[in-house]
């Protein structure tokens, strides 16, 4: 309905504007049409008046010429009478004009102009001079009254105002009745429209009747919605296919995690139990002396001790306790945990080193036990790549970073620690499985495959990331970046 009523509002000022405009035109034509009119009468009155007037002047002098020009108050249309344009005029002769107005009038030519007279009256008069052998100047008036031509106007400015009037009525009318049915209803259905569209319903067609731009425009809708919908539901359909797809990937990758779980609990748990078995068979058979039962129960207690680790392990990968997270020293952190692995790594003949740390005022917000931990796990790692002699460096340093799994991600401001070691490396292929749970590639009974993974889960709690970086034969650095949320 907006739409409608500015372009009829719009069609209104231009209607409008093109009637006054033609009104004023009228009305200036007419006022000229007048003035000629007057003008041509006036000189068909001047030409019969003077072959009288030079008779009488002739005959009877000034005073009878006078005599016969002067006014004799009736209400005629046109008056006309004697005046002089010097300073002899009286009263009775004085022209009506201001004099000053009429002393460069040409003689012998009737000279028309428009005068008010103070009380408000508008005269249209013609002058036309006669210079007499006296040496007087004098003139013939002949005087109109332009209230017909004012009477006129004005019905020309009433006619035009009724005719504005009524374009204003017919046009709020058409606005009204067919306006309304014409442009209000279809525009209005075609918003409806849009609105469901933006809403998600496609399938309900607009109905626009006629055969104008808005039936044509609702029919494109319409045909666009259909094109929408079909291509909305091809899109959920290969939506579907995809889910389906992921789910049966998800459900295989399952199985796998499942697979390598059982076999990592069967070949940690297997061994010590098959131990367990054998030695408690050798007791019960009662072959053994006391020093070999006692040794064999000592095995069994090693065993179940040995067990019951792996099974604290699981636990502790399962149900990962939350971090309590204090300011912490990364640098005493570092130190506190070569220290407790000292004996580890002597056994190991390796060698590890705190090549770079930290300035000293720089506090990071961990849990300092579960950060022992997960050092712990990777120098475990480093210190087992190879054999013996393995050298282990630790570098601990203010960096930029964002996680890998973040492409969208800013650059934020980390504490980056490097544990570098020289030993055997990585195989390209085993890297993408490093965090796996069980994922392992030392022999049954060394290691349970959960370390790198539980150490993997805590600097995640810590909104931290892990990276690996591996040559076959030249040894690998495992990185490990934690947020620098706090200095003091």
């Amino acid at each position: 309905m907006k739409l409608t009523l500015k372009i009829t509002l719009l069609f209104l000022i231009v209607a409008c504007g093109m009637v006054g405009f033609s009104g004023y035109l009228a009305v200036r034509r007419e006022v000229a049409f007048f003035e000629i009119e007057m003008h041509a009468r006036h000189e068909l009155l001047l030409v019969a008046t003077r072959p009288t007037l030079r008779d009488l002047w002739r005959k009877a002098g000034v005073g009878g010429s006078l005599e016969y020009l002067r006014y004799d108050g009736s209400e005629r249309q046109v008056r006309s009478r004697w005046v002089w344009l010097d300073e002899t005029a009286d009263h009775a002769t004085l022209p009506v004009v201001d004099r000053a107005l009429l002393t460069k009038m040409p003689e012998g030519r009737l000279t028309s102009l428009r005068y008010t007279l103070p009380e408000g009256s508008k005269l249209f008069c013609s002058y036309y001079p006669f210079a007499l052998s006296d040496g007087r100047l004098g003139a013939l008036e002949i005087a109109e009254s332009l209230e017909p031509r004012d009477q006129y106007t004005q019905d020309t400015i009433i006619r035009t105002a009724s005719l504005m009037a009524g374009l204003i009525a017919a046009s709020g009318l058409l606005v009204a009745v067919f306006g309304l049915r014409l442009i209000a209803r279809p525009l209005q259905a075609l918003i409806d429209k849009t609105q469901r569209v933006a809403e998600g319903e496609l399938r309900t067609p607009v109905v626009v009747d006629g055969n104008d731009e808005l039936a044509t425009l609702a029919a494109a809708l319409n045909q666009m919605c259909d094109k929408l919908d079909a291509s909305q539901q091809a899109v959920q359909r290969e939506t579907l296919q995809r889910l389906d797809a992921l789910e049966q990937l998800r459900h295989g990758d399952r199985l796998k995690t499942l697979g390598r779980l059982a076999s990592g609990v069967a070949h940690e748990l297997g061994t010590p139990l098959n131990v367990i078995t054998g030695r408690a068979g050798l007791i019960v058979s009662g072959k053994l002396q006391t020093a070999d039962v006692l040794k064999s129960v000592a095995t069994i207690h090693s065993e179940a001790t040995r067990m019951t680790s792996i099974v604290q392990q699981l636990l502790n990968f399962a149900r990962r306790a939350s971090p309590n997270r204090t300011p912490s020293n990364v640098n005493s952190i570092i130190e506190r945990t070569v220290d407790l692995m000292d004996p580890f790594i002597r056994k190991q003949n390796a060698v590890v080193k705190l090549t770079a740390r930290l300035p000293d005022e720089i506090r990071v917000n961990v849990d300092a036990g579960q950060l022992q931990q997960v050092l712990s796990n990777i120098l475990m790692n480093a210190v087992l790549s190879k054999e013996t002699g393995v050298t282990v460096e630790v570098r601990a340093e203010i960096c930029e970073g964002k996680s890998p799994e973040d492409t969208k991600g800013q650059l934020m401001r980390c504490v980056r620690i490097g544990i570098a070691d020289n030993g055997r490396g990585i195989s390209p292929a085993d890297l993408p499985h490093l965090f796996e749970p069980f994922f392992t590639t030392r022999d049954v009974g060394v290691g349970t495959g959960l370390g790198l993974s539980i150490a993997y889960g805590i600097v995640a709690e810590h909104n931290g990331w892990m990276t690996v970086e591996s040559v076959p034969g030249h040894g690998s650095t495992f990185y490990v970046f934690l947020p620098a949320e706090l200095e003091v």
